[in-house]
């Protein structure tokens, strides 16, 4: 690799800290709060499997009663060692090309997927200095026949050959073997025409995109429900612009024909009816009662419970489910992502159940498995994620049970801090039986780390979360990891909403994403009645003087939202 990419990935690694930085205090804090006691849940390997998953006395809820990428040495083909981070490839613009060849190999067909102009991460198993091939197509059969020197070392799913003479060099003919946990989940090394190697993928389709399947408009629409948890002040604006935005791209779904998104539910953790009910189809349900385990600081505990409680009241038409958050906004119409009914999902590259520091603690909650079955688990949370509702009604109880094991156990409290429900999510599908989830980049962007309405394939993004701070001089350079002089980060807006007519980015800010979410909540909060008295008091209203020239037909003339 390139020393100037190594540069950009190292400074890029070191913004990522220093965004995450408030979170590492409250996974010091995760610490300090932990309860020790283990007398309700099993937080160790042995029988705790069967008790985390199916329940049982000693489980926060029985089910019987129911009514309803990141690799650590992943290497480019030169050996460098970097680390997978959100931003790998925020400089990267051209497309790449793909073709897919089927190799068959004794009894079982096995297709490999070429990708031109592109350099794949990934642990060497063999070395290309070593390993010269005539074409890339040898490459990839190299591929498939490696055998692995023992039972726990890495197959080869991955492989970067050179065959460009002039471009290439001393590295021309170099057949690079490599392993990578989900390699659909991580973006490449280097894109573009002026990356000389071709690289491949084994059954693996990392530039799939189901909004654009050929084959899914030939047959009927997939529905999918969606359902956003939510619970605070800090949710209240959030949700509110989430919604407005759903509305839109439903409209815009079911004009274009074949639309395949169905009902919206804003599932409510709260406890409590608020001044929201007429505005957006919610459902409340309680939160995690304290006295199961004391989680004030932790509000993010409530979800699982939330999903379970929901499964086990509501009966709804659709097949499918997708688990959304307050902070999406819809870029444009959602497809149902899933192939089959297998989950499909968007991969987090700080979610590594696998990696070598979280083996142990994963185990805690599987039980003493394989390197092949840590990797099974997908590197994903709750959201966005699809999945059907069958699936769903048998999963919830156990990520609510992996989750507060996972709260209790100090260690992994303290080292999964602020994301461990998303840990607890994952490892309950693994439980569960589902092994094989469907990961696509493209399905969320996340801005100020992803720049462009599109990945760098050309594969459209679907959703915008807005969880990162975005800071910016005037001049428009980003500065991350520092308050800009241009800034916006959710987090200012925690106990009121943003006011209407957010200032725009810099000018010469050269952020797509940054900018569309701008203007989206700009859109929405105009759009939405009596806004400024909100932005107030926090409080929706209704009775506003503009609400009698409302011309927003999603609206009544009450206020209320049209279902």
């Amino acid at each position: 690799m390139a020393s100037s990419t190594r540069v950009v990935i190292v400074a890029v690694a070191f913004t990522v800290i220093a965004t995450f930085y408030s979170l590492s205090e409250l996974h010091r804090m995760s610490a300090m709060h932990a309860d020790a006691e283990t007398t309700k849940f099993a937080t160790h390997t042995g029988d705790n499997n069967r008790i985390l998953r199916a329940g049982g006395q000693n489980s926060a809820i029985s089910t019987s009663n129911s009514v309803g990428t990141g690799q650590v040495g992943s290497t480019a083909s030169v050996g460098t060692t970097a680390t997978t981070t959100a931003a790998a490839s925020t400089a990267v613009s051209a497309a790449t090309t793909t073709t897919a060849s089927t190799t068959t190999m004794g009894s079982g067909a096995h297709k490999c997927y070429t990708y031109e102009h592109t350099e794949l991460w990934g642990d060497v198993v063999v070395w290309g200095t070593l390993n010269k091939k005539k074409t890339a197509g040898e490459c990839c059969d190299a591929c498939l026949t490696y055998q692995p020197t023992g039972p726990d070392e890495p197959g080869c799913n991955v492989w970067v050959y050179c065959g460009d003479e002039v471009k290439c060099g001393s590295q021309h003919q170099q057949c690079w073997l490599k392993h990578l946990v989900h390699p659909e989940a991580s973006k490449p090394a280097r894109v573009g025409p002026q990356t000389p190697w071709t690289s491949g993928t084994i059954d693996v389709d990392i530039n799939a995109d189901p909004g654009t399947d050929t084959k899914k408009s030939v047959g009927a629409p997939r529905m999918f429900h969606t359902v956003t948890s939510a619970q605070g002040a800090a949710v209240h604006w959030q949700v509110r612009i989430h919604y407005y935005w759903w509305k839109k791209r439903k409209e815009e779904c079911q004009k274009a024909g074949n639309c395949e998104m169905g009902g919206f539910t804003r599932l409510l953790h709260s406890g409590q009816s608020d001044d929201l009910m007429d505005e957006l189809p919610t459902v409340v349900v309680d939160p995690l009662p304290q006295s199961m385990v004391e989680h004030s600081w932790y509000v993010v505990l409530n979800r699982p419970y939330a999903f379970v409680q929901w499964t086990q009241r509501v009966k709804i038409p659709e097949q499918y489910v997708l688990m959304s958050e307050p902070d999406h906004i819809y870029l444009r119409p959602m497809p149902n992502f899933m192939k089959g009914n297998a989950p499909a999902a968007f991969p987090f590259f700080y979610i590594e159940p696998s990696k070598a520091e979280n083996v142990h603690i994963t185990k805690k909650f599987t039980g003493e498995i394989t390197q092949k079955q840590l990797e099974e688990i997908a590197p994903i949370g709750n959201s966005p994620t699809f999945m059907t509702f069958e699936d769903m009604k048998k999963v919830m109880p156990t990520w609510m049970n992996v989750s507060i094991a996972v709260f209790k156990d100090q260690e992994a409290n303290s080292v999964w801090g602020w994301v461990q429900e998303m840990y607890g999510f994952t490892i309950a599908l693994w439980l569960n039986g589902i092994k094989h989830v469907d990961l696509f980049l493209n399905m969320q962007a996340q801005p100020p780390w992803d720049q462009e309405m599109q990945m760098a394939n050309g594969k459209p993004f679907y959703i915008l979360h807005y969880t990162y701070g975005m800071d910016y001089k005037l001049s428009g350079e980003f500065t991350p990891g520092k308050f800009g002089e241009w800034r916006f980060d959710k987090r200012t807006y925690g106990s009121r909403p943003p006011p209407r007519h957010l200032g725009e980015p810099p000018k010469n800010m050269k952020n797509d994403l940054v900018r569309a979410l701008i203007n989206s909540i700009n859109e929405a909060s105009a759009a939405l009645p009596c806004w400024d008295q909100y932005a107030e008091t926090g409080k929706a209203v209704y009775d506003c003087e503009e609400m009698k020239t409302l011309t927003d037909p999603r609206f009544k003339k009450d206020g209320k939202a049209i279902a």
